[in-house]
């Protein structure tokens, strides 16, 4: 019975670990590249994919570099690309180096297990967050896990977000919610770019779900029903400042910084906060203009996440 277990075990492996052409994995999208990416089967516990091969070291086109253990940030990102290219920036020489660990595509692009293309195994830096800052931690490449959202972000033209595809966010959720306990990461450390890096970056966008994926996945910060309340939010987790009664820009700022924005432009940080929380799925409140409802978020996210 040991020997018939071993044997499926064996097989399961050396199917996964086949390597094949991109091209043959999605004919669609890569026919005509005229070189070659290999890829093969694997599974990110629990959602099946494909993970790039390693290119040769001279061809410059490993976008990482040396291995690391200390994962504290989850960091999520929306392309402005399709699949194909975004793959090809990843995965092509050039200057900059850029990456991810993870690219979801879309369902449009990609069918079941295979719209997960890891690029960066997770014990590698990838070059996906830039300058960027959370808290006490600068660079934050070295300590985070980027993963790449096939979306087009805002449309400048008609002033409109494009919606994500509910089986992005599954995945997602799904990926994250491993790697948040693999890994240990603290809820409030699960952000998008826009959070650690707002003077220059607004993805994942207004419109990425953050409720949902802290409601379905328990992923990430956010505040229940019940704790839109004053009084639980002080029984509870105690704060050392009572709620703030009006609108007051440096307290409001002072409270961003607390949590982890880099409030160097507060105008920019408010709206990355905003973006997360308090405007979230409402891109007609994504402006810099503070409320008192932005005011309540702050106060009770710091004292939930950070000061509790």
């Amino acid at each position: 019975m040991k020997l018939w277990i071993c044997l499926l075990f064996y097989l399961f492996s050396q199917i996964y670990c086949l390597t094949q052409s991109i091209q043959n994995v999605y004919p669609k999208l890569f026919n005509g590249l005229h070189y070659s990416i290999d890829v093969y089967r694997n599974y990110f516990k629990p959602v099946h994919g494909y993970t790039i091969k390693r290119f040769p070291k001279n061809t410059k086109r490993n976008h990482y570099y040396k291995k690391r253990s200390n994962i504290e940030f989850i960091v999520l990102h929306y392309t402005d690309a399709d699949f194909r290219n975004t793959v090809l920036i990843f995965t092509t020489a050039n200057p900059a180096g850029v990456s991810s660990h993870y690219v979801i595509a879309r369902p449009t692009e990609a069918e079941q297990n295979k719209q997960v293309l890891q690029v960066v195994p997770e014990n590698f830096v990838a070059n996906h967050a830039g300058k960027s800052m959370w808290g006490k931690t600068h660079y934050i490449n070295t300590k985070s896990i980027g993963i790449e959202i096939v979306n087009y972000g805002y449309n400048k033209d008609n002033g409109t977000w494009q919606p994500f595809y509910q089986s992005q966010i599954d995945i997602v959720g799904s990926m994250v919610s491993r790697m948040v306990k693999q890994y240990k990461i603290q809820a409030n450390n699960v952000i998008g770019h826009s959070d650690i890096a707002p003077n220059r970056k607004i993805d994942p966008g207004v419109m990425f779900p953050w409720r949902q994926l802290y409601k379905v996945y328990g992923v990430g910060a956010w505040l229940d029903d019940h704790e839109m309340n004053e009084t639980f939010i002080t029984r509870m987790y105690k704060p050392k400042i009572p709620c703030p009664r009006v609108v007051n820009q440096k307290v409001f700022v002072q409270y961003l910084k607390a949590y982890g924005y880099n409030t160097s432009s507060w105008k920019q940080a408010t709206m990355a906060f905003k973006a997360h929380f308090t405007a979230n799925q409402k891109p007609l409140l994504y402006t810099s203009k503070i409320t008192k409802n932005d005011m309540y978020w702050i106060w009770a996210l710091v004292a939930k996440y950070i000061t509790h």
